[in-house]
């Protein structure tokens, strides 16, 4: 694909990453020719996965770059019936698996906290960049303290 054809969501320009990180994708690209792994677009052309990979693309000039294709999904909750929607991106494990009314445990600044799902959304379809990220997601009705099986993601 055309470097120049990528389309890069508003979130991803808004948080540089970490220069560390950088670094050592940089040093790899560069003792490699190649980089650590493929960068991810959805369906339309949008990046989900492989910022970093992006942006070296770019600073060296490269024309066109491999791709792969995949998706990213969120899900939109509130702490309590009628409160604030937030944003947690699903985890690669659970994409395609969580539903409306599904609890699912996510991370808040309060610690690990259950949720139930009002929404779930391909990721870059709403405005904002997602809050954090599922921990765990337990079948509909469900219980998600330990009781019932649940989904655990592995990529973790």
């Amino acid at each position: 694909m055309f470097v120049e054809d990528i389309k890069i969501l508003p979130w991803f320009k808004a948080t540089p990453p970490k220069p560390e990180k950088m670094e050592r994708k940089e040093r790899y690209y560069l003792e490699h020719g190649d980089f650590e792994s493929r960068i991810v677009l959805d369906r339309v052309g949008n990046l989900v996965d492989g910022y970093i990979n992006y942006l070296l693309a770019v600073k060296y000039g490269l024309k066109h770059v491999f791709v792969r294709y995949g998706r990213r999904q969120v899900v939109i909750a509130a702490h309590k019936p009628g409160g604030k929607l937030y944003v947690w991106e699903l985890p690669g494990s659970l994409t395609g698996k969580v539903q409306v009314g599904d609890k699912v445990v996510v991370q808040s600044s309060k610690g690990p906290r259950i949720v139930r799902v009002a929404g779930v959304q391909e990721y870059g379809s709403q405005e904002h960049e997602p809050h954090r990220m599922v921990i765990k997601c337990c079948r509909k009705g469900g219980r998600a303290d330990g009781n019932q099986r649940v989904n655990q993601n592995d990529n973790q």
